[in-house]
């Protein structure tokens, strides 16, 4: 095992628990950032899932399902009872688009609009307490999760046995 250096320090032999703790590091990061949003989504009864996909409905105008789909990497039965929730929660409305009578349009009541910019808020308040004046730093690690993530898609699409 060749170990990995990092700043003149050896951290860890290259190997399976390299690999592994990498992977629990980011399991534990993403269940704490689900502990951070709960907080805030709990008083609109919304679940992360939900709030992604009202998220992903204010970022791009005139959204289908498949879109927010293809935007979170998720399967349409994934997210059929997710929007099907928030439809029922009235924080959606589906609208026949214009352009192609085959398509259905999401888009935020004016309700939703509101309590939205609500939570928004809150979400930068927190991103404020866990950010501070280390923006470059984030900047850093979000560059680094980006990165991760596209070398992941890479072996996933390659599959387990190419090298």
């Amino acid at each position: 095992m060749r170990p990995i250096k990092l700043k003149e320090e050896f951290l860890i032999a290259k190997s399976a628990d390299f690999y592994d703790e990498l992977c629990l590091s980011v399991y534990t990061t993403n269940r704490y950032f689900h502990q951070l949003y709960a907080w805030i989504l709990q008083a609109d009864d919304l679940t992360y899932l939900q709030y992604m996909v009202l998220l992903n409905v204010t970022r791009q105008p005139n959204c289908s399902l498949t879109d927010i789909c293809q935007t979170l990497g998720l399967d349409n039965n994934t997210l059929t009872p997710v929007t099907q929730k928030l439809l029922q929660k009235g924080w959606l409305v589906k609208e026949r688009s214009t352009e192609d009578r085959r398509r259905w349009i999401l888009k935020l009541t004016s309700m939703a609009v509101e309590r939205f910019d609500k939570l928004r808020g809150q979400v930068e308040n927190l991103q404020g307490r866990l950010i501070g004046d280390s923006t470059s730093e984030f900047e850093q690690v979000l560059r680094q999760s980006h990165e991760l993530n596209q070398r992941l898609q890479q072996v996933l699409e390659q599959g387990l046995t190419d090298k």
